[in-house]
């Protein structure tokens, strides 16, 4: 989904712009105002998922740099949506609905329990962010209890129909706003949406469905990551039990270690420092490559400080993309602090003859 598609705003439009281009599709779309369209409706959740991204700077960023929809922490929600109706009479009206087709925090309306996501911190070494590869990470999960299968119930007991919801695992109700009456349907908090109860609870997971357990798990990391880039694993998180459905693992790279590279977009700088000799004359040297190696570079004669010398497809791994950015090889040229006598006295000969004597503006228009 390209949520800037769907609103119909560009890439570069202002929060106050998606808010309004929201307000009108959702209105426009609102079941309400189309009853028994199907597509409004579906249209409607579109929109909703839309605004979701695009209101949440995170997500937005993310949306913008990775071109992924996902969501990157708890942090984002609903709450700006319902909150852009407020003073419009419709708040009520919307909080139902989306409680009633699973947007809200009041349940999903369809009884499956998702699971908690569980993020895990790694740091990187240069050649796994320029080149991606394989990461085999420990995590600590909640996962189906293996005494009861993740039923929360005794074996031996088994489980029986929830009398509160006469087995539907969701209740309704009747709503008035100033729309008119509006019947929502929530999830039974007495079984928690799944329409039955155990008889008798498991010994092993006190009822609860699942259990903790340690576990590797081996991560495949693309080529190119960035600090503060995510992995996002689906159904490897923390399972609810009871027939849920598991969270996601979210593998987040806290740092990585360059080494003696800095890294600017997808190239990569090292700097080379040479002799004052070795600038003038030229030469060849090894510099280290990402990728473990070195690297022959050739500095021309006369090279002065700050050049760069590119080598191509020797820097980091360009995300989601094929090829790789370069390697920048900035020279530097090494200025001592302290020279003996006999070494000033040849560096005086050296600035009286005409090769090395400095060049202003002016000389080079005389």
């Amino acid at each position: 989904m390209n949520p800037y598609e769907v609103l119909g705003v560009d890439r570069n439009a202002s929060a106050e712009d998606i808010k309004k281009a929201y307000r009108t599709a959702a209105m426009k779309n609102h079941p309400d105002r189309n009853p028994g369209d199907h597509r409004a409706e579906e249209r409607f959740k579109k929109v909703a998922r839309a605004y979701e991204v695009l209101s949440d700077p995170s997500r937005r960023d993310a949306y913008d740099r990775y071109g992924t929809t996902d969501d990157p922490g708890p942090s984002g929600g609903m709450g700006g949506m319902h909150d852009i109706f407020s003073g419009f009479g419709l708040d009520d009206a919307l909080r139902a609905f989306m409680e009633n087709f699973g947007f809200g925090a009041g349940g999903s309306g369809s009884g499956v329990v998702h699971g908690e996501d569980v993020t895990v911190r790694v740091d990187l070494d240069l050649e796994e962010a320029a080149l991606g590869g394989r990461r085999e990470i420990e995590v600590e999960r909640n996962v189906p209890c293996g005494e009861c299968s993740g039923s929360g119930a005794d074996k031996a007991s088994g489980t029986e129909s929830c009398k509160d919801c006469n087995g539907m695992g969701k209740v309704s109700s009747i709503r008035n706003t100033l729309l008119g009456s509006f019947r929502t349907v929530s999830q039974c908090s007495t079984c928690g949406g799944r329409g039955t109860i155990p008889k008798k609870i498991c010994s092993h997971c006190r009822g609860r469905g699942f259990e903790k357990k340690k576990s590797t798990i081996a991560v495949d990391l693309p080529a190119g990551l960035s600090r503060g880039h995510y992995i996002r694993l689906r159904g490897q998180g923390h399972h609810p039990g009871h027939g849920g459905v598991p969270g996601d693992l979210k593998l987040l790279i806290n740092d990585i270690d360059y080494g003696p590279f800095k890294r600017e977009e997808d190239d990569l700088v090292y700097p080379l420092i040479i002799s004052y000799s070795q600038a003038v004359m030229g030469g060849e040297f090894s510099v280290p490559s990402p990728d473990g190696g070195l690297l022959k570079i050739k500095v021309g004669n006369g090279t002065g400080a700050g050049t760069r010398i590119k080598q191509k497809n020797y820097g980091m791994g360009r995300l989601n993309r094929r090829g790789r950015g370069d390697l920048l090889v900035e020279v530097d040229i090494h200025v001592p602090g302290k020279v003996k006598r006999s070494e000033k006295e040849l560096l005086r000969q050296l600035d009286e003859s005409p090769s090395f004597k400095a060049r202003t503006a002016s000389d080079e228009t005389s």
